[in-house]
């Protein structure tokens, strides 16, 4: 069924039995309890700051959080040493028992490691047979307490910024500063692209420290604040007017990474309001950038056109455009589209590309995704293929397995006028569903894949939503929850109590994005009949890999009468909803063309 079409006849929602209250009572208990910790209350400053020093050769550091030391990633210091030892006096493993992986260390000699079981302090030191950049240490420690690493890619550009290390610079073996950079030599240039500190144009903010991670609307204390914003010497404070109490204060320097308690603390606040004189030009542009990344709804009509002129043209429009109606679900639209529109133009990691792109226009190409559709029922699977043709992300592929039918020659013309590359296949209905889903996987071509259903429906960004969350996350898999769920026999949409922008063990299996590499180190597709989705999950968090759950938004969960692989039964989905609504969300986050939809973007 597509968007347009006509409803079926709805029947009324049916009552619920004690003994399925009981059951989905419990259900929601469990679930709960597998949410993100609260976040803490404000922190205006920091108890301690970083220390970092180099004695008889070896670097010792002891920092009180990681967003310390992803800043000093990007310190000045270009110090060869044979060894580090490292104190971070507060750390959270972002899913129980996971632990990050040593990145090469050349001429490994000595290893120490102690984590907390749970919250606590981490202690690492290693030691190599001969002097090696400080920052590599640094590098590798934040691979062993960060999930954070660059977006899969068939083509990389080996980039030199000239300059001093900007803190914009995510921590890639792909990118180098001018006080790292290594000589010229052999058969191939040390560099293939050298671009000035100081890009031209757009602002850039490193995504590993300014994400959306851990932002829950149930954290949110203050729905509306002020937000004024003065800088100096590269620094930036932000005062955010409290009614009845104090102003919080968080304080950085421009384009450096948020830590906890600043990131925390932002994710407290629905909606800021820029008020008074703004930071001027760049400097300005660029705190907008990082604050909108985090999720953080801000509202700033009246921009300078100094600072408009360093921020692209959506955000902008998201900027000016937000919404003053009493619906909390407005903003929290508004909040999605906002920080997508940040994290796409704004994040580093995706801007460099634009920038290499001039020089060398397929490593600027973003990471290839292949949609994996697998359908025992050729009309749903055409439709759910001609609606995800509609989504905006570029480097999109669909790849359609028809499980226990031959294509017609009409089926296959509308297929091929789609306007995006499409692969299909069919298999004999005796094939398992696994080897049907991994033999279709074998047709990709992107380096990464996405699992969708025929009868989920898909709002125009969900691939992007994706990509984003990979981006930011780092997660092996990354997918939105079973949030909002239309009851097809119904003509009810019902959204669920679950959260959103956390780690987690389940996604929905028909939102499921890994990338090629990974799915082929956890073993790839278990050949099951059910539970395919479950089998993969299992396969990367017993391999440390990790899963994260970004907002429910654009994906819609259907149940309908055709049939399901798996089936609790309607109650399951109706018990305690946190929302209902007639037919479809009238959002156009989920249903583009739909006649309901609100606008949520601006301009």
């Amino acid at each position: 069924m597509t968007h347009d079409s006509p409803a079926p006849a709805a029947r009324r929602l049916p009552g619920t039995s004690l003994r399925a209250r009981v059951r989905n009572v419990l259900r929601a208990v469990k679930r709960r309890s597998r949410r993100a910790r609260p976040l803490p209350a404000w922190a205006d400053r920091r108890t301690e700051t970083a220390r970092l020093t180099v004695q008889s050769g070896r670097l010792a550091i002891v920092v009180d959080t990681v967003g310390d030391l992803l800043r000093l990633a990007s310190a000045e210091t270009s110090d060869s040493v044979t060894g580090i030892d490292l104190t971070v006096r507060s750390w959270t493993r972002p899913w129980p028992n996971w632990v990050g992986r040593t990145p090469p260390l050349p001429g490994l000699l000595r290893q120490e490691t102690s984590l907390p079981d749970g919250d606590g302090p981490v202690a690492l030191g290693w030691t190599v047979a001969q002097p090696i950049p400080s920052r590599q240490f640094v590098a590798a420690a934040l691979g062993v307490l960060t999930p954070v690493r660059p977006l899969p890619a068939t083509l990389t550009a080996d980039v030199l910024v000239d300059d001093v290390r900007p803190g914009w610079l995510p921590v890639d073996p792909a990118y180098h500063a001018a006080e790292a950079r290594r000589p010229d030599g052999g058969p191939l240039p040390a560099y293939d692209l050298v671009v000035r500190g100081e890009t031209e144009g757009l602002v850039l903010v490193d995504a590993a420290g300014a994400n959306p991670r851990g932002r829950q609307e149930t954290s949110v204390t203050l729905s509306r604040a002020e937000l004024r914003m003065s800088a100096a010497d590269g620094g930036w404070t932000w005062r955010i007017a409290r009614p009845g109490r104090a102003d919080a204060v968080v304080a950085g320097r421009v384009g450096e990474a948020l830590d906890e308690r600043q990131a925390a603390a932002l994710a407290q606040v629905g909606v800021a309001v820029l008020t008074g004189d703004s930071a001027p030009g760049r400097l300005g542009a660029t705190v907008l950038a990082q604050l909108a990344m985090t999720g953080l709804v801000l509202s700033a009509p009246d921009l300078p056109a100094e600072i408009r002129a360093h921020l692209h043209d959506e955000l902008v429009g998201c900027l000016a455009g937000v919404p003053g109606g009493r619906d909390p679900l407005d903003r929290e639209v508004h909040g999605v589209v906002q920080r997508r529109a940040a994290l796409r133009h704004h994040a580093s990691a995706l801007g460099l590309r634009a920038t290499v792109a001039e020089r060398h226009p397929s490593a600027g190409r973003l990471s290839g995704v292949s949609a994996i559709l697998v359908s025992r029922r050729p009309d749903r699977a055409l439709a759910a293929a001609a609606a995800l043709a509609g989504q905006t992300y570029p480097e999109l592929e669909l790849v359609v397995g028809l499980h226990g039918h031959e294509p017609t020659a009409a089926q296959v013309k509308q297929l091929e006028a789609l306007p995006v590359p499409v692969r299909l296949v069919s298999f004999p209905a005796a094939t398992g569903f696994g080897e049907v889903l991994a033999e279709t996987t074998r047709l990709a071509s992107g380096s990464l894949v996405t699992k969708v259903d025929d009868d989920d429906h898909y709002g125009p960004e969900h691939i992007w939503d994706l990509v984003l969350a990979r981006l930011h996350s780092g997660a092996a898999v990354v997918g939105k929850g079973a949030e909002f769920v239309y009851l097809e026999p119904f003509d009810t949409t019902v959204r669920r109590r679950m959260g959103g922008e956390l780690y987690t063990d389940v996604v929905a299996g028909g939102t499921m994005m890994i990338s090629r590499g990974d799915l082929d180190e956890v073993g790839g597709w278990r050949p099951v009949a059910r539970s395919v989705d479950r089998a993969l999950l299992d396969r990367v968090l017993a391999a440390g890999g990790l899963v994260y759950r970004t907002h429910g938004f654009g994906f819609l969960y259907t149940r309908h009468d055709d049939g399901h692989t798996w089936d609790p039964g309607v109650e399951y989905f109706l018990h305690d909803p946190a929302r209902r609504w007639p037919g479809r969300p009238p959002y156009r986050e989920f249903a583009p063309g739909h006649p309901l939809a609100r606008e949520s973007t601006a301009g």
